[in-house]
């Protein structure tokens, strides 16, 4: 167990600043080469998931008063919150270091399948995977882009792609994990309702299934619905619902032999224009707008 009674403790952004760095954006802040280490400093990732993958060399950290032994192709995952320290580097010790705001993945992380990494963390709310070498340098050709893409001078789309750049970067973070047989989780009940009710969604559901109708159907309180979802994902339940419900209706527009009053029946809305109003709030189109843009 670490001491931590000589220590300072130090938010995310001030942690950063010490060791003569600049806080890129809100969103994200990215980091390779040798960990540095704060004498006496524990640092708070608060809001921030934070994504360590180790390329060479070993290092101690410790996280949440526990000590790990993080070596060569070592990948591990910071839940928020999370009080973090670095004690000590065995060696040349080289690695990638990011920090995603909890934010930034509620808003972009939809999936169900992707949601699952980025909760499924232990007690210590950490997630720990030994990945392959070829795991290794997909992250490492990712990164290295990232990189690159923040020094372009003049570049116009300069935020949006490193956006993107790091949503492909958890992306493949998250498939590594799922296709792991050699991570260790264990779930809370809020993670177990979560599960539940993204199991749920895989199903057939109509515009009349709001909260209050899955809460049922997992024979608990929508009050107690919206807080397990809130918990384990960042996003309300309606979130995944809405999401679900347009992409149903995405693939039904698709067949050019269904009305677009047929589609609205088949989801469940009570009238055509409702069903339009709602599919245009969540992606800025009209269904027919839609229709026509894609590809025929």
């Amino acid at each position: 167990m670490t001491n931590q009674s000589h220590h300072s403790f130090l938010t995310l952004r001030e942690a950063i600043i010490s060791i003569g760095h600049e806080w890129q954006e809100k969103d994200f802040y990215f980091y390779h080469g040798v960990l540095p280490i704060i004498d006496n400093a524990i640092t708070d990732t608060k809001d921030y998931v934070g994504i360590l993958l180790c390329t060479d060399g070993d290092i101690d950290i410790s996280i949440n008063q526990v000590d790990y032994n993080i070596t060569s192709s070592t990948l591990l995952i910071a839940y928020p919150s999370s009080i973090i320290q670095v004690i000590r580097s065995k060696g040349e010790y080289h690695g990638i270091l990011l920090f995603v705001s909890r934010d930034f993945l509620a808003k972009h992380i939809l999936n169900t399948q992707l949601v699952k990494p980025f909760r499924q963390i232990t007690n210590h709310q950490y997630t720990l995977a030994h990945i392959t070498r070829e795991e290794q340098q997909v992250l490492i050709d990712i990164y290295k882009l990232i990189h690159r893409k923040s020094n372009t001078k003049n570049s116009l789309f300069q935020l949006e792609t490193l956006r993107n750049l790091f949503l492909v970067f958890v992306c493949e973070v998250a498939e590594i994990f799922l296709k792991s047989k050699k991570v260790e989780t264990h779930s809370t009940r809020n993670e177990e309702i979560t599960d539940a009710f993204l199991n749920l969604l895989t199903q057939p559901i109509k515009a009349s299934h709001k909260t209050a109708y899955f809460a049922n159907k997992l024979h608990i309180s929508p009050k107690h619905l919206i807080k397990a979802i809130k918990t384990t994902t960042g996003n309300s339940p309606g979130i995944f619902i809405n999401k679900q419900l347009i992409d149903n209706a995405k693939l039904l527009l698709t067949d050019n032999q269904l009305t677009i009053a047929q589609i609205s029946r088949e989801l469940g809305f009570s009238e055509t224009a409702s069903f339009s109003s709602f599919f245009k709030k969540q992606t800025g189109q009209t269904p027919t707008q839609y229709r026509n843009l894609k590809p025929k």
